[in-house]
């Protein structure tokens, strides 16, 4: 299956582990990703590697549900969860101290399911989109943390 990777970053004007606690609450994400329409099940309830929760993601119009699990929680500098079932990812959050507060930089790696690709008839196409809503979930997170 094909593979593609997008990255987005933002400044925001807050320090780093405001930017993290926000971002890392795996509930909250429905709010500021795009897609996503459920969090469920998380386990346990404090952040750390190996937590695990129940998704669905509304991916143009092809609605993927599977399981997710952290993999790395460093605070405040990254934290990184895979989802395990559904659509092969991984989201890589990764919080540097600047001037203005934090630089937040999203990493996406994804897997590409061949269904969407016939739908939008290219590779590139599909590519562009995510790296869209990858824009918008760090100007969501922005916009909720600055107010």
């Amino acid at each position: 299956m094909a593979r593609a990777t997008t990255a987005q970053n933002a400044s925001i004007a807050a320090d780093p582990q405001k930017v993290y606690d926000f971002v890392c609450e795996a509930r909250r994400a429905v709010s500021f990703i795009p897609g996503l329409t459920k969090i469920d099940n998380v386990k346990p309830a404090q952040v750390q590697p190996g937590q695990t929760w129940e998704y669905e993601f509304d991916w143009f119009g092809f609605v993927v549900s599977g399981n997710s699990k952290c993999v790395q929680a460093d605070p405040p500098r990254v934290y990184a969860f895979q989802t395990v079932s559904g659509s092969p990812s991984t989201w890589t959050y990764r919080f540097d101290p600047d001037r203005q507060g934090t630089r937040l930089t999203l990493e996406v790696e994804y897997e590409i399911p061949q269904n969407l690709l016939a739908r939008y008839a290219s590779q590139s196409t599909l590519e562009k989109m995510n790296a869209d809503r990858a824009r918008k979930i760090v100007e969501n997170i922005k916009t909720m943390i600055e107010g």
